[in-house]
């Protein structure tokens, strides 16, 4: 049995070169030995050794074993081949790069071919190429393109307060388990990279608007020069080179006194800022924590990372952000007034008591059936108006044909027609814990249903106070919970009292069940003394 060893080719360096002579000088080593303790080619050693007796024999044998000793290593490569893509797989990469010239035309750039896609469709394709070498004929390709000559930029210098930059990101967040695309308003001071970020549904004019009155009235002030790329939001159209903004935009300036900058096409280093903080910020919020409830919470944790990374400190990037950002907030120029962001319609409400707007319906009270009321379009609400006042605020819809009602809205009809509870649409849209209770305790009461809304509406109690009670009560061992109890425990539990307490939590022995629902009337009897005592 025979062990085979084999030692890969190696360059050797001036530490190996040292070795193998004292090995073979002092040491009195064999070729064949230096190679096989120190796993360098046999023809090496002895190309070592050679240049080292050919050294003492010189003129200057001093001279010539140092220059051998010192002598740094140099891999010759030019008797190496270079591997080049031809013929039939050259074809292939510059058929896909062509497809991604027209994907790119037609606003496709998304769907285009990188790299490892092109090596696995070559692979796919029985081509023996290696992922490397595609990307460097690829490279190569682009660079044909391209002037050899690099272009050099001169890093600018942003008094404080001068200058802001703005731009769009996109995000995509899960609220109560629902995958959306959300849109980040992103800002950055030129200064201090100061960075703000609000987050909208879409990327229209009134998120555009919103989203500036944020800003402003966030770091209580107004920068001198505002600067965008652009954006259809911010441009109305191109005249020749010039650059005409969007109304938008001319209220923005007018009433926060702020002056606006466009960039040059494809040129995102003149708001080089921004660009990165998009991506930064976006990733900084957004890379663990995705899920939320509502839109609102999500806001809260974007605005939480803005303000930590505003005043993280630690690195070279970081050095004086505090006080850079201190300064550039103190020369902002001062705001005393905010825009309305909104537009103003006027709504005639339909025989269901609705407006609908965009094909899509939003609830008032029922008392306005064909009255005219007038309604504040926000980006992301509506707020409705009688006679100047509020008269419901609703979650704006972005999709035809949708209803968003409020139960609330119908009280005085239903008490009209309590029949007709169970079957509306506005209970349907009610909150899953009030569908229950409807189910369970009132669809042989449907008017004391409605009474109970009418009284929490009153009274300023919501549907969560209203699920809080009928849970109490249930937990307390009542069957049958009635509208007048949920009333008291509401009160209850909102403001509770030691006599209040001392009531709620009677001590309980095994064997009292049957007693638990007799004691707890007498109880809440006990408490709606307390309460009309209270009320008045």
């Amino acid at each position: 049995m025979f062990l085979i060893i084999n030692t890969k080719d190696k360059m050797i360096t001036m530490v190996d070169r040292q070795q193998i002579i004292h090995m073979y000088r002092t040491l009195g080593y064999s070729k064949r030995a230096i190679g096989r303790v120190l796993e360098i080619n046999r023809k090496t050693v002895a190309k070592v050794i050679s240049e080292y007796e050919t050294s003492l024999s010189s003129a200057d044998p001093e001279a010539s074993l140092e220059t051998l000793l010192t002598r740094k290593p140099a891999y010759d490569s030019s008797s190496r081949k270079r591997k080049v893509i031809t013929g039939a797989l050259q074809e292939l990469i510059d058929t896909c790069l062509k497809d991604n010239a027209r994907k790119r035309a037609n606003g496709l750039k998304k769907q285009c071919m990188v790299g490892i896609d092109i090596y696995e469709l070559a692979i796919s394709k029985c081509f023996k190429v290696s992922y490397s070498g595609v990307c460097k004929y690829i490279k190569e390709v682009k660079n044909k393109n391209i002037p050899s000559s690099k272009e050099a930029f001169i890093r600018g210098y942003h008094p404080p307060g001068e200058s802001c930059e703005f731009d769009w990101g996109e995000v995509k967040l899960y609220i109560r388990g629902k995958q959306q695309r959300f849109y980040m308003a992103v800002f950055t001071f030129s200064h201090s990279n100061g960075r703000y970020a609000w987050l909208f549904r879409h990327q229209n004019t009134l998120a555009f608007m919103e989203s500036h009155r944020n800003f402003f009235r966030e770091v209580g002030g107004a920068p001198c020069m505002m600067v965008y790329d652009n954006m259809r939001v911010a441009i109305k159209e191109f005249v020749g080179a010039e650059k005409r903004p969007t109304e938008a935009l001319l209220r923005l300036s007018n009433f926060y006194q702020c002056h606006y900058r466009f960039c040059n096409a494809r040129a995102g280093w003149e708001k080089g800022h921004v660009e990165r903080s998009v991506e930064y910020v976006r990733r900084k919020a957004f890379s663990v924590l995705l899920r939320f409830d509502n839109l609102e919470e999500a806001q809260n944790q974007l605005s939480t990372t803005c303000e930590r990374i505003n005043t993280e400190e630690g690195s070279s990037s970081t050095v004086d952000k505090k006080s850079k950002l201190e300064a550039e907030l103190a020369a902002l120029r001062a705001c005393h007034n905010e825009m309305g962001c909104f537009e103003l319609e006027t709504y005639k409400v339909d025989k269901w008591s609705t407006i609908c707007m965009k094909a899509s319906h939003y609830s008032v009270p029922d008392t306005l059936v064909g009255r005219l009321v007038d309604v504040k379009i926000y980006s992301e609400k509506l707020v409705m108006l009688y006679q100047n006042q509020k008269i419901a605020v609703h979650e704006r819809i972005y999709y035809p044909a949708a209803w968003s009602i409020k139960l609330e809205h119908y009280l005085n009809t239903l008490l009209r027609k309590p029949g007709a509870v169970h079957s509306s649409l506005a209970l349907q849209k009610m909150p899953e814990g009030i569908q229950k209770l409807f189910d369970r305790q009132f669809r042989d009461k449907p008017k004391d249903f409605v009474l109970l809304l009418q009284y929490a509406l009153e009274q300023n109690f919501t549907d969560l106070d209203i699920i809080a009670a009928y849970k109490d009560l249930k937990t307390r061992g009542i069957s049958q919970v009635s509208a007048d109890q949920i009333k008291t425990m509401m009160h209850a539990l909102k403001e509770p009292k030691d006599e209040v307490l001392n009531l709620l939590h009677p001590k309980v022995n095994k064997g009292q069940s049957a007693d638990i629902e007799d004691g707890s009337l007498q109880i809440l009897s006990t408490l709606s003394r307390m309460m009309d005592n209270y009320k008045h």
